[in-house]
């Protein structure tokens, strides 16, 4: 799995929008959609707000030949603070 990082909630949906579309979702087989949306959420982490879209590179829905491989990040753990013991 890679992800891009979008500045805006627009960005992120357009995405969303168009490969939910191009994999005609949602379909028959009880897929609505295909990702959820999340942002980064710690503070400290200097994405703070980027919305976080992921890129399937394997399984069913894979996206990644619908993006710009250089837009492609690492999943990040730091993106959500660390919650307390």
């Amino acid at each position: 799995m890679k992800y891009i990082l979008y500045s805006t909630e627009t960005a992120w949906n357009a995405s969303n929008n168009a490969i939910n579309n191009l994999f005609g979702l949602p379909d028959s087989n009880g897929n609505e959609r295909y990702a959820e949306i999340s942002q980064v959420t710690n503070e400290d982490n200097a994405n703070y707000g980027k919305y976080i879209f992921p890129v399937t590179t394997e399984g069913s829905f894979i996206t990644v030949d619908q993006f710009n491989v250089n837009e492609m990040v690492e999943f990040d753990s730091t993106w959500s603070p660390e919650e307390p013991i």
